[in-house]
């Protein structure tokens, strides 16, 4: 008989497999990233499929089995409707699951991981600015699998970084002093505004990015920085980012800033905090 387990999870994806069945992707704080076949699924009297839909925090029970694991029950945490049901949120969503699945490898645990990705759900679902939540996570999400930039000092000279215009280097994995800029190559500059964003991020969870207002430019300027860092890290970049862009260019500048949906207002017109 199989041995049956219960653990908790985000669905990172979701796809049909021959007639009834569905195949799902979850994110678990205990046991990392888990694939597991859900029977039926597909069927219209289905109880399993609106629970394991992508973006969904649900409670499973599943039966071991000798390459997949079978969902046998499931229950819904939290549904983040708000964000199902607005295309940019939704993208925006969809971009964070994919960015966890990139970065997670199976039956490695990561609970971090998994903290921060529900952290960045909640924040998206409670309309704090999707472009600060994307980085955030973004940010965080890289440092729970090793990738934590250096921020405070040159990653090359070890020199305390003076408050000036620094340079990001994904390849040194932090930022570079003026003198040393482009020893590593692919480098950026990042603007005192910049570094100080990032060193919030480093220094806050999720729930205080409301406290921050970012001028357009210094947003976008984020968003290059860490869209840089993320493909570097991959070796790709992800489809689900490039739609996001794609995405973005179709809405009027009322409704979308460069960082994220904001319920129809442009983010303030002031710096960081």
């Amino acid at each position: 008989m199989s041995r049956l387990y219960k653990t908790e999870g985000v669905v990172l994806r979701h796809s049909y497999i021959g007639e009834a069945d569905a195949l799902i992707t979850l994110l678990t704080p205990d046991r990392g990233k888990l694939r597991a076949v859900a029977r039926g699924a597909k069927r219209p009297k289905s109880r399993l499929a609106g629970h394991l839909e992508p973006l969904t925090h649900c409670r499973v029970m599943l039966a071991e089995g000798r390459t997949l694991d079978t969902v046998s029950g499931c229950e819904t945490l939290e549904s983040f409707q708000r964000i199902k049901s607005d295309l940019w949120l939704l993208s925006c969503g969809l971009y964070m699951v994919d960015l966890a699945d990139r970065l997670s490898a199976e039956g490695a645990e990561n609970r971090p991981l998994f903290e921060k990705l529900i952290g960045a759900l909640r924040a998206l679902a409670g309309r704090v600015d999707a472009g600060l939540v994307l980085r955030h996570f973004e940010f965080h999400s890289l440092a729970t699998c090793g990738y934590l930039p250096e921020l405070w000092a040159c990653v090359l000279c070890h020199r305390k970084l003076a408050a000036t215009t620094n340079y990001f280097s994904p390849a040194a994995a932090g930022l570079l002093c003026p003198e040393c800029k482009g020893k590593e190559g692919l480098d950026r500059p990042a603007s005192v505004d910049c570094v100080k964003v990032l060193r919030f991020f480093a220094q806050n969870e999720c729930s205080a990015l409301s406290r921050l207002r970012l001028k357009p430019r210094l947003a976008r300027e984020i968003e290059d920085l860490m869209q840089g860092y993320v493909t570097y890290v991959l070796d790709r970049e992800l489809a689900s980012a490039r739609w996001l862009r794609e995405l973005r260019s179709e809405y009027s500048p009322e409704t979308v800033t460069s960082g994220g949906a904001t319920d129809g207002k442009g983010p303030a017109d002031s710096g960081s905090d």
